[in-house]
Parts: C-alpha cells; sequence; structure tokens
C-alpha cells in the first residue's frame, strides 16, 4: 500500500511542472495592455465585432470544446449568430440541419454598460425570429475575452466562451 502512495506522489510531482507551464503559457496570451483596452472599447462602442467562440457550456452537461469555426457577431444594429448547441429543447426542429442557434436579425433592447468591475461591457440584447426568441446576456472584457449565454423558452440556455475579433 506505501509502494502505490509513493508512485502516485512521483507522478504528481513529476506533471507539476507541466501544469505550471500550462498555465503560465495560457494565462500569458491574454494580456491586459492599453492598446488591447482601446481596441476592445472601440469595437464595443462601435458595435462592430465577433466573438470566436472556442467552449460551450450546456446547462447539464461537460463543457464541450468547440473544433469547429462558431461566432457571435454584432455590426450596427443587428446580430448574426451560427452557434451549436447542447442540451434539453422542448420542441425539436422539423429538418435537422436546422439545429443550433442561428440568426440574423436587428437586436431589440440593446443595453450596454459598463461592468462592475471596470475591466470590461456587459451587453444585452434580445433577437426575435419567427419560429424562436434569444435574449442573449455577454460579459466583454478588456483583455479581448468574452462569455455570454444564448437563452430561449424552449430550449435549456447555454453559455459561450471566446475571443473578441474584427
Amino acid at each position: 500500500m506505501n509502494y502505490l502512495k509513493v508512485i502516485l506522489m512521483k507522478t504528481r510531482l513529476m506533471n507539476l511542472p507541466f501544469m505550471l507551464l500550462f498555465f503560465m503559457t495560457s494565462c500569458s496570451s491574454f494580456k491586459t495592455t492599453p492598446e488591447t483596452i482601446n481596441e476592445t472599447t472601440r469595437k464595443i462602442v462601435s458595435k462592430n465585432f465577433t466573438v470566436v467562440v472556442n467552449y460551450a457550456h450546456p446547462l447539464r452537461m461537460k463543457p464541450v470544446y468547440l473544433t469547429s469555426e462558431y461566432d457571435l457577431r454584432i455590426k450596427n444594429d443587428s446580430a448574426f449568430a451560427f452557434l451549436p448547441y447542447y442540451g434539453v429543447a422542448q420542441i425539436a426542429p422539423y429538418n435537422p440541419s436546422e439545429g443550433g442557434i442561428k440568426f440574423a436579425e436587428p437586436m431589440e433592447n440593446y443595453r450596454m454598460t459598463p461592468n462592475k468591475k471596470k475591466d470590461g461591457w456587459n451587453i444585452q440584447f434580445r433577437i426575435k425570429q419567427t419560429t424562436m426568441n434569444y435574449e442573449v446576456s455577454m460579459d466583454v472584457f478588456n483583455n479581448g475575452t468574452a462569455s455570454f449565454q444564448v437563452s430561449s423558452y424552449d430550449r435549456d440556455p447555454i453559455s459561450f466562451n471566446g475571443e473578441v475579433k474584427k
């Protein structure tokens, strides 16, 4: 039994430098510089930005790393989304190719406010389609990252994480 504990401890100690290196490099890729803050603020205020999504967080499932390119674009007074959906839907689409979250519609009730920590923006808006209505609540941070949640009456909410791009 003691031999097993020693092996486990050695394995953990050997992996520690790799884990530290991973966390150091992953955190350094999102540095907040004055240039990043100004560029992010300019994009948000002008309502001209794209959030390229790399993680989906369904309500009742584990997070999903996305290997295909999905995004949410804000352009003037409209929003365009091509996002996957994982979760429970009360109404399934008639055509399986119509799954996911897809819209290209004008935004309603658009609100943009600085967040409480003054390190980014809170953005909220509604999308109304003939078949589905969505509520989007987004946090965009000065370091160029973003997270947002998409809710509707017919589906469980789902959250996404990504990076702000032009």
